[in-house]
């Protein structure tokens, strides 16, 4: 029976014998590129390498601030008035003086 020092010694000769394949490989497909783009006059630019432009960034932009408060009680307690659970303090002045008691707390 094969133990398994012996099974690890196959594989890594195994692997050192796949990398030599592959390096092997890659060097001959290296110089078969290189003759065609020889022969046809291929170039790097061709192919996409090399110098292209790049797509211009754009820098993100935030939304002011007072824009995204929909609604404040204070400094700490505000909320956008869109999606999601509301906070707390919204579902108290609900709960306390009704839905259009919101209205007051309104900004702009």
């Amino acid at each position: 029976m094969t133990t398994l020092a012996e099974l690890n010694k196959k594989i890594a000769e195994m692997q050192a014998q796949a990398n030599k394949m592959r390096e092997e490989g890659k060097a001959n497909a290296i110089e078969e590129i290189k003759q065609k783009m020889e022969e046809f006059a291929i170039t790097p630019q061709d192919l996409g390498f090399g110098h292209q432009a790049k797509a211009k960034k754009t820098k993100a932009t935030s939304i002011p601030k007072d824009r995204i408060v929909a609604y404040k009680k204070s400094e700490t307690e505000t909320w956008s008035g869109g999606r999601g659970p509301k906070p707390q303090w919204v579902k108290d002045v609900i709960s306390k003086e009704g839905i259009d008691a919101l209205e007051k707390y309104k900004t702009k």
